[in-house]
């Protein structure tokens, strides 16, 4: 759950992430106790692109495979499918943990909540393009999961709420 501490096991899969992603050197992984601190690592502007550039490039990678597989027009009617049965439950269960903290920050509920549903869709492709653990894509919806939001790296720090 958000603020709490992050298992082994969700170090694991967040490793798996970030070496999944061909990430190189050293990734330490910090931990985030609270929205305002989420906050103010999602709009640093000096977050490292690399990890979003790399997201996008397997995305068009995993879309193509899928594509390939499945056709283009199954593709998108099981990806919008999924996308329908996942954005309200996950708006909802941002709501539900910001205000636990006593956040009411419409703004970061919504990128916690947009974060969570990219993962899942991005999740969702890699299976359709017959992906399985340990994908990047596939250990970032675990981390979901596991109550958790990995917010993005600056400079050697992967830093996750």
């Amino acid at each position: 759950m958000l603020g709490d501490a992050i298992s082994a096991g969700e170090l694991s899969q967040i490793h798996d992430y970030v070496r999944g992603l061909g990430i190189e050197g050293e990734v330490a992984v910090e931990q985030v106790s609270s929205w305002g601190s989420a906050r103010t690592i999602i709009t640093n502007p000096e977050w490292d692109r690399r990890y979003w550039e790399a997201e996008q490039a397997e995305k068009q990678r995993l879309a193509a495979a899928a594509g390939a597989l499945r056709g283009e027009l199954e593709l998108l009617q099981l990806q919008s499918r999924a996308f329908e049965r996942s954005s309200e439950a996950v708006h909802g269960a941002a709501a539900v943990a910001a205000a636990r903290f006593g956040c009411s920050d419409v703004g970061l509920i919504g990128a916690a909540a947009g974060a969570a549903s990219e993962a899942l869709h991005l999740a969702e492709l890699a299976e359709l393009a017959g992906e399985r653990l340990p994908h990047p894509f596939l250990s970032k919806r675990a981390v979901f999961e596991a109550g958790h939001w990995p917010l993005g790296a600056l400079g050697a720090r992967y830093y996750v709420f």
